[in-house]
């Protein structure tokens, strides 16, 4: 998500079958120049800045927020990008785990980098403000602990164009087995957690299963879908979003990227399936390699209570930060998009650790799927 202007869009990688790779090019290189241009940037009254760099989705933070970090703690945030936990993870591995100061993470994510030396543990001492974080959510995933600290967390399901569906999907098998209305209209996520996870959902399995016969089966289904589709991949969030000019009337979404669609246009609607969907939570982590204060500054700064509400209403996110969500409206705080009824976080599930075996044969699938290899 990223230093965009609200409806500046987040970076819009869609990808149609067999062309991820030149766009993953495109991107390297994209990131390089930005890279460049911020390395250049003085102060002419004095030193230049302390600079500290944050890999995380594009649109992902307030960028009044940003501002005012950088103002109060005489730092400039150097952002890179990603789109896709598959992403974020060739591009850490690239630099060895080294380069970046602030990684955002899933919950997978922060154990596997852990395992690898690639983050540091937080000193809770430098980030007084952990004590706003719900322990409920703090507590969901033991492995986290100590080197991640709970930045937001939703649901993933689908947005849709009610004014032009027939009827609206209700289960996952409505995007894996369209009807003629959606058919070359849907967009699917790129990261093989979630797109293989959600074919298991819609096949009766568990997202989190390892069981071979089950993962060919969702593999099976997959390339059943893949002409079906419009692409893979994550909406832009800005008027120019494929949702909002209808090229696509149905995706699968995460929550808080809907909501901000369904400010885009009154007939966006998002739902969590009946057979559920994933419960995910975002970290922030430290780089083994980073500037530990100024990102344990950040992680801290980003808790404020007044910085964690600002920053949950700009991203239409649930906020772990329970002081943060003292100062949010009831609208907010009731608006079952964001915080979903109980009845609906019980069809959903928690992304679980899955063995070395496991997470190849997943990546080896999706790149079978999206790319054709």
């Amino acid at each position: 998500m990223g230093p965009c202007f609200k409806y500046g869009g987040r970076w819009s990688q869609w990808v149609r079958p067999f062309s991820g790779l030149l766009l993953l090019s495109a991107w390297l290189t994209s990131a390089a120049l930005a890279e460049d241009a911020v390395s250049a940037v003085t102060d002419s009254d004095r030193e230049p800045v302390r600079k500290l760099r944050m890999l995380t989705w594009p649109d992902y933070i307030d960028p009044e927020v940003v501002a005012d970090f950088e103002q109060t703690f005489a730092a400039r945030v150097q952002f890179e990008y990603f789109d896709s936990d598959d992403a974020r993870d060739r591009i850490v591995a690239q630099g060895d785990g080294q380069g970046f100061d602030v990684l955002v993470l899933d919950s997978s994510a922060v154990a596997s980098y852990r395992r690898r030396g690639w983050i540091s543990p937080i000193d809770a001492a430098k980030v007084p403000n952990l004590e706003h974080i719900d322990p409920t959510i703090d507590h969901a995933y033991p492995q986290t602990s100590g080197y991640g600290v709970p930045y937001f967390w939703g649901t993933t399901g689908i947005a849709y164009r009610a004014d032009l569906v027939p009827e609206p999907p209700q289960r996952w098998m409505d995007l894996f087995r369209p009807e003629a209305a959606l058919t070359g209209r849907i967009m699917m996520i790129a990261d093989s957690y979630d797109l293989i996870g959600m074919a298991l959902k819609a096949l009766g399995f568990s997202m989190n299963s390892v069981d071979d016969e089950q993962l060919d089966q969702a593999t099976a289904l997959l390339l059943e879908q893949k002409p079906l589709l419009y692409g893979y991949g994550t909406l832009d969030l800005g008027p120019e979003s494929l949702l909002v000019s209808g090229e696509v009337v149905a995706a699968m979404s995460y929550s808080g990227d809907a909501a901000m669609l369904m400010e885009q246009h009154d007939a966006i609607r998002y739902l969590v399936p009946e057979e559920g969907g994933p419960i995910w939570i975002d970290y922030l982590t430290i780089g083994a390699q980073g500037e530990t204060d100024l990102a344990a500054a950040l992680i801290n700064f980003l808790n404020r209570p007044e910085i964690a509400a600002q920053n949950a209403r700009y991203l239409y996110y649930a906020t772990p930060n329970r002081a943060a969500e003292a100062l949010l409206p009831d609208a907010f705080l009731n608006d079952p998009l964001i915080y979903p009824a109980a009845k609906t976080l019980t069809r959903c599930e928690h992304y679980k650790p899955l063995p070395p075996e496991a997470i190849r044969r997943r990546v080896q699938a999706f790149s079978t799927v999206v790319y054709g290899n």
